[in-house]
């Protein structure tokens, strides 16, 4: 996906996220292993900042650190898992689920028996007993491969264990992920970049964020900006300790097939996934989904990549990214790529392979905040319904409950309906009034900030909007440009709107962009 993706950093995500396109959701799976009993004991994980207290808690702690390492010849990368047993332990059992994906293989082991296919018994005797895996990695992250590289780099994810233990004590575990020393490359929240680089850190709103830079001539010094404006307007109530971003040595011609994904709170995106040249950025795309990560499952599926959509257009153009003419023709759903098709957003089956969970989710979600802007003259919005949340929607009906609670309108369901659980899109909301999510920013430059324009009833995204620069912004019920698109029946249908909302340059026109999530990552999104 070029653009897109996983949860609040503060509490770990304990499944490793991988929302990204393209790499196989195989190395998230988590497996359930031995059945605890007879003495055996699921150890306890915690966050991998406890790793660093590990020497500390020697002899009631086990310690696992996963080491990535390149090999001798292409096509592969290594990754070890050795593990530090205290005396109170007596028994260990690893469970290695990604053992049951072709392309993973067992290179070798040190005071372990594999017992399972994916599974290895300790000896009680081996001090530091470790399992080497070799993952296939190839130019793209797709089928056959659990890694990229490309020349002299690679990048590859973290693959979740299961840990069992015999002990009298807690059974806790703690783990951390590195690259073999002496090698270049650095590691963090479950990704690993293998091959030379810069590193740098900045802190912005007490929250630091290291830029693992593999191109010579990358620059994040824009992307560093959307940070510190995304930290102190469009944080969802989210803070981090930290963030990692991952900058591939890949130009906007060479990201096929990797593109950009998010991994817990790290993401990568290539060299021209740095640039702010249009409100559709990667960089924002992702920066959202480190703030929400998952936001729905089952049959709110399409909520994890809509709202990283919507968001992260709604904040790049309100940090002064884009025009508004091009950001609302981008988010504007018509079409689905690959291939034209009915959608309804609570059945995945009718959007797999296409982009409509990105483009009609992020259509809707727009047209949603909206309406829950006006239903309460301003005083809520969408990000209500997500702010402060650490689980993601476990159906659309939690979803629906949310919205309804947040925006005190029991009506709303039935309009929140239409649109999710129906191949109908809603209106696009026209008045730029709606999409101001920081009144204080000042995003067209004119030097006065948004929320005194609305006030003022000028545009608060294009200068001198408008006769005499003024917009029309009155307080009429429509919100939208009065036009509904049924896709399945391939119809237009349109009603007057109810007010002049529209009337300066920059409102109106057609498009949609994006890029599928788990199973194949399209490149033309964000490109």
């Amino acid at each position: 996906m070029p653009d897109r993706r996983v949860r609040v950093t503060g509490t770990l995500f304990v499944a490793v996220l991988l929302v990204f396109a393209g790499v196989s959701p195989a190395l998230a799976t988590t497996d359930a292993g031995p059945v605890a009993g007879d003495g055996w004991t699921t150890a306890t994980t915690l966050p991998a900042s406890a790793a660093t207290t590990a020497p500390q808690q020697e002899g009631s702690s086990l310690h696992e650190r996963i080491v990535a390492s390149r090999n001798d010849e292409p096509g592969s990368v290594s990754l070890t898992f050795e593990y530090r047993v205290p005396d109170s332990v007596t028994g260990l059992r690893v469970g290695v689920p990604v053992l049951s994906i072709p392309g993973i293989t067992v290179a070798s082991t040190d005071g372990f028996e594999r017992t399972e296919t994916t599974r290895f018994l300790w000896d009680t005797e081996t001090d530091r007993p470790s399992v080497t895996l070799r993952l296939a990695v190839g130019d793209e992250l797709g089928s056959g491969v659990r890694g990229v590289e490309r020349g002299d780099w690679a990048l590859v994810s973290q693959p979740n264990t299961r840990v069992q233990i015999r002990t009298d004590d807690r059974a806790v575990r703690t783990s951390s992920f590195g690259v073999a020393s002496g090698e270049p490359g650095y590691a963090s929240s479950h990704l690993a970049y293998l091959g030379t680089h810069e590193r740098r850190n900045v802190t912005v709103a007490d929250e630091r964020a290291t830029f693992v830079l593999g191109a010579e001539d990358a620059d994040p010094t824009r992307a560093t900006a959307f940070l510190t404006a995304a930290n102190e307007h469009f944080d969802f109530g989210v803070q981090r300790e930290r963030i990692t971003v991952f900058v591939l040595p890949l130009n906007e011609d060479a990201t096929t097939g990797v593109d950009a994904a998010t991994v817990d709170t790290a993401f990568w995106v290539g060299q021209s996934g740095l640039g702010f040249d249009g409100t559709g950025a990667v960089f924002a795309h992702e920066y959202v989904h480190t703030r929400l990560g998952t936001v729905g499952v089952d049959d709110a599926t399409w909520l994890t990549e809509a709202s990283a959509e919507y968001y992260g257009h709604l904040f790049a153009l309100n940090d002064g990214v884009g025009d508004y003419e091009t950001f609302r023709s981008d988010l504007r759903a018509s079409e689905y790529d690959p291939d034209r098709r009915s959608v309804v957003l609570t059945d995945p089956e009718t959007w797999t392979g296409t982009t409509a969970h990105y483009d009609k989710g992020a259509h809707v979600l727009a047209a949603l905040d909206a309406e829950i802007r006006r239903r309460t003259d301003g005083a809520r919005t969408l990000r209500d319904v997500f702010t402060g949340r650490s689980e993601p929607f476990r159906d659309y009906r939690a979803f629906r409950t949310a919205v309804t609670r947040v925006a005190d309108d029991d009506s709303l369901g039935p309009w929140l309906d239409r649109y999710v659980t129906t191949d109908a899109l809603p209106p696009l909301p026209e008045n730029p009034r709606y999409y101001v999510a920081a009144p204080s920013l000042d995003p067209d430059g004119d030097g006065t900030a948004s929320g005194a324009e609305v006030e003022r009833g000028r545009h608060p995204f294009v200068a001198g909007a408008g006769p005499d620069g003024a917009v029309t912004t009155s307080t009429a019920t429509d919100t939208t440009d009065g036009t509904e698109t049924t896709a399945g029946a391939g119809r237009t249908t349109t009603t007057p709107p109810t007010e002049t909302e529209g009337s300066a340059p920059g409102f109106g026109v057609v498009a949609a962009l994006a890029a599928l999530l788990i199973v194949v990552r399209l490149e033309k999104r964000r490109q």
